[in-house]
């Protein structure tokens, strides 16, 4: 079993591979002033549909970094069905030996979503996507957060740092070091997280019946259901998910 894989099944249902709702992405969009024929950077892109929604509502080029195949290739179908081939780059790979080719104030707007530790973590992620940013153009990150401490049995069961995560108002604050100004910021309500997280385990348990007798699958069971039950005695009260939106 590999974590691609397994993200892959869990997220194989979900239009965006966190937490928030479509409607906060939609406002987001909203509060986007971009030029049409403007340039977007997604790192850690998933199956791109951030993407290509912002590429169908304000026709800018789109880069599109993803280190999962698996991802990439969905990502690929997926554009090929509903935008222009030369309005979207899918680059499989990693991110960080992607960002070191790109000049520095190349995009208009740069995008990291669940996916900082690609980066280096969130504040070297905020710096990077601050030097590929224009200036007047946007950052937008998803990061989780401590709603209130972890407790110890949350942390053996999940593998998670307590440094890993700092506070909803350290995402913002972040930011404010490096002269991005917060446009807006929002955090998943616990029914949000509840839909996610249950989508993700039925997406699991769904593969695990159809692949009866295969260890992998076996194995991927195992694993979503020890995190569900983390998920249910300690994680609903504790980890959050914050979307913060700068301005450069």
């Amino acid at each position: 079993m590999t974590n691609d894989f397994y993200s892959f099944v869990g997220h194989k249902q979900l239009a965006f591979m966190n937490p928030m709702p479509e409607s906060v992405y939609e406002h987001v969009m909203g509060v986007l002033n971009l030029p049409r024929g403007g340039t977007v950077a997604d790192f850690g892109s998933g199956f791109g549909e951030l993407s290509l929604r912002l590429i169908e509502r304000f026709g800018v080029h789109a880069d599109c970094v993803e280190l999962s195949p698996l991802m990439a290739g969905v990502a690929r179908e997926r554009a090929a069905a509903r935008v222009p081939t030369e309005l979207i780059r899918i680059h499989e790979g990693d991110a960080g030996a992607f960002k070191a080719t790109i000049p520095a104030e190349s995009f208009d707007l740069t995008i990291c979503i669940g996916s900082s530790h690609a980066l280096g973590g969130y504040g070297q992620m905020l710096q990077v996507l601050s030097r590929l940013t224009r200036a007047g153009g946007h950052v937008l990150v998803g990061e989780g957060y401590w709603k209130s401490p972890p407790a110890r049995g949350y942390l053996d069961a999940t593998g998670i740092l307590i440094d890993e995560f700092g506070t909803f108002a350290d995402l913002i604050d972040h930011g404010a070091s490096l002269n991005l100004a917060c446009q807006f910021a929002t955090s998943a309500s616990a029914e949000d997280f509840d839909r996610y997280e249950w989508a993700h385990a039925r997406s699991l348990e769904a593969h695990a019946r159809q692949h009866l007798g295969d260890p992998v699958a076996k194995a991927m069971l195992a694993r979503s259901r020890a995190w569900r039950d983390a998920y249910v005695r300690w994680g609903r009260e504790c980890l959050g998910f914050g979307l913060v939106l700068f301005r450069k």
